[in-house]
């Protein structure tokens, strides 16, 4: 039972990454970034991933402003490198 838990666990995390696992501090953040680099909605994570670099340039002084730079690096940064990976 362990064993299959532990397998679910580390599947939902590998190929589970949604936009609820970027921290709730980030997303208005983000979801504005994305719409300035021109995408239909703020949570249209194709077209943010295909302009993660805009995304990245016009959210950062927000999320480090709205969530810490801990959070930012540590959190932010790996959640949504991780949402993009599956795309």
């Amino acid at each position: 039972m362990k064993f299959t838990l532990v397998l679910a666990t580390f599947a939902a995390v590998v190929y589970g990454q949604t936009i609820d696992d970027i921290p709730a501090c980030a997303r208005t953040c983000i979801e504005n970034a994305v719409l300035a680099a021109g995408c239909s909605s703020g949570t249209d994570v194709a077209c943010a991933c295909a302009n993660f670099s805009a995304v990245q340039n016009g959210s950062t002084s927000c999320v480090i402003a709205a969530c810490g730079v801990d959070v930012a690096i540590n959190q932010v940064l790996p959640a949504t490198q991780a949402l993009c990976a599956n795309q």
